[in-house]
């Protein structure tokens, strides 16, 4: 080859790799979430920034299909029918038969069967495990029994019916066993027999005690990922980035439903907790899907003509709402009339209007406003620092030292009506601290406001009960009936949910008769009833339920949804609008 030759050629070869660069860079979606999340493990840490990143590569058997908003088959042939047992030891009990997808494989091509689901849910019955959460959602299922002839099919048993049964067979994220349990060692173990009747034997069990350390760890929630979706997990940079890339030769590629489908080749979610630099990349073309942002930074990117021709503005409404966390057993905080009294101290309608435009709805306890469950008769409490002056002072609370802050005698001491809100540093939660602080100044009582990073708060605050007030997000499923669990006495434990340490056995009553009522009718009423009996208690501060505020690069086809985070990245494609700007 000559001289001249060479050189076209070696530029055509140049110009080839550049095109392919290109590609591989314009099929690269970037996506901004507002912190790190810490684990990308949903049976021990389900949180909502790592759902954003998890739901791509962990699958459960079936899920709600972010258009009908109708449970449906993923991993399985089809949703299984609610059968009644007549005999035996489980009579009065009910059962439902699953058969997984004969082609539906792990990434090593081994196909999945039973042996993994019921791994996956030994694994979470095991009190040695951090799965507390999802403890509460299982913890109906009595037995498991793999079908001897098919290692696709099996049989979870419920020794009582239960109003969320089958949501709690087939709505878990199954996890190949393979992986996560090479040495097998919960195949010694019948299911039954790691249950917490047995906790303090399975403590001294050094074996499985060994198999939970490692379960717990972060090398199964930081370094060794691994589930049956679409996307595999490639990297992560502590508050930088994490990548995912699409799998090839992927066993779903082809079908229809929303979880399993390949889009983008390549997801890198950008951690960037400063809305002011998010909205500078994605301002600059780095960022194509934004959201959890600031009505006032949403509105001004609609309101600027160049960003509404190169992105689209979404606003769904998802089932999630605003609270402060009370913690109902500090000394100051049991008594329910100062909880009542601190609701009446924030101006919820004001927040709704300012800090979000309008975009919100006002919550009024558990049930979020959109459902056929919420209680339309209870009215949102009032900001009113009238009245939760006259409260405090009818529960005995006077200013005996004229410092300010009102003080009553407690345990035989001298109490200041003082109190710490912890915050993490989210806007939100800044602007609720201040204000509550100003109106709660007014009727003599002291708020400090503490910000500190908010895994710190879940473990050395939330969990041990060492903390007083703490602005929340309640994120909830599609499902028509709620899992009420959070609100259970039973469940105020260090890896429960009910972080708020609200007991009363009246409301325990009302939630353990809801699960096993089957008349739809009857089923409203109690949950409106124990809306009621919460509403009375007042064990948090409820807000308001905000509608989502997402913008996507029209770079990509795209859509939104009110499930949860309100975006399903792998269902976007490359769209025309691309290959127009760039020619």
């Amino acid at each position: 080859m000559n001289r001249i030759g060479f050189i076209f050629f070696s530029l055509l070869v140049g110009l080839i790799s550049c095109k392919t660069d290109k590609n591989q860079v314009d099929n690269t979606i970037n996506i901004r979430i507002k912190k790190d999340p810490e684990r990308l493990n949903p049976l021990l840490f389900p949180n909502p920034t790592a759902r954003e990143i998890y739901q791509y590569i962990h699958l459960p058997l079936a899920d709600f299909d972010p258009e009908s908003l109708e449970l449906s088959p993923i991993l399985i042939t089809e949703m299984p029918k609610e059968m009644d047992i007549d005999t035996g030891m489980y009579s009065g009990g009910i059962y439902f038969d699953i058969t997984l997808l004969d082609n539906a494989k792990w990434d090593n091509g081994t196909p999945i069967t039973s042996d993994d689901y019921i791994f996956t849910l030994k694994a979470i019955n095991l009190p040695l495990t951090n799965a507390g959460k999802y403890r509460e959602i299982v913890q109906n299922i009595s037995e498991i029994i793999a079908d001897p002839n098919n290692p696709k099919k099996f049989r979870v048993i419920f020794s009582k019916d239960y109003i969320l049964a089958l949501e709690a067979a087939v709505n878990i994220e199954i996890y190949p066993r393979y992986i996560y349990d090479s040495l097998n060692v919960l195949a010694s173990y019948s299911f039954t027999d790691l249950t917490a009747k047995h906790e303090a034997a399975l403590k001294e069990d050094s074996v499985l005690a060994g198999f939970a350390d490692r379960f717990n760890s972060n090398d199964f929630s930081r370094n060794i990922i691994s589930g049956s979706g679409p996307y595999k997990f490639v990297s992560w940079t502590s508050d930088q980035n994490i990548i995912l890339e699409k799998k090839e030769n992927y066993w779903g590629a082809g079908m229809t439903h929303a979880s399993l489908r390949q889009g983008p080749d390549k997801m890198v979610f950008h951690i960037i907790p400063d809305e002011l630099t998010a909205v500078t990349q994605l301002r600059a073309g780095a960022i194509d899907v934004i959201n959890e942002i600031s009505a006032d930074s949403y509105n001004e990117l609609l309101s600027d003509p160049t960003v509404r021709e190169n992105f689209n503005f979404y606003h769904p409404s998802l089932i999630k709402h605003y609270y402060i966390s009370i913690n109902n057993q500090d000394p100051i905080l049991s008594d329910k009339n100062i909880r009542k009294a601190l609701a009446l101290l924030i101006d919820v309608d004001n927040i709704i209007e300012n800090l979000e435009s309008g975009m919100g709805v006002r919550s009024t306890g558990p049930v979020h406003p959109v459902k056929k469950t919420f209680n339309k008769d209870l009215k949102p409490i009032e900001f009113n620092t009238e009245k939760a002056k006259e409260i405090i002072t009818q529960a005995g609370w006077k200013d005996t030292d004229n410092d300010g802050i009102v003080d009553k005698i407690l345990a035989g001491k001298k109490t200041k009506l003082d109190l710490e809100v912890l915050i993490s540093g989210q806007e939100l939660g800044k602007k609720l601290a201040i204000m509550l602080r100003e109106s709660a100044k007014k009727v003599g009582i002291n708020i400090r406001i503490t910000e500190k990073d908010f895994k710190l708060i879940r473990a050395e605050n939330l969990k041990t009960r060492k903390y007083q007030l703490v602005p929340a997000v309640l994120s909830q499923d599609i499902i028509a009936w709620d899992d009420l669990s959070k609100w259970l006495s039973e469940n105020d434990t260090p890896d429960g949910s009910n972080d708020m340490s609200y007991r009363n056995p009246v409301t325990d009553e009302l939630i353990n008769k809801i699960i096993v009522t089957k008349d739809e009718a009857e089923r409203i009423q109690l949950y409106k009833r124990i809306q009621e009996q919460i509403y009375n208690d007042q064990p948090a501060i409820f807000l308001y339920a905000p509608e989502e505020k997402i913008i996507i690069s029209k770079k990509w086809n795209s859509s939104s949804t009110v499930k949860r985070p309100g975006y399903m990245a792998n269902t976007f494609s490359k769209s025309a609008w691309k290959v127009i700007n760039n020619n």
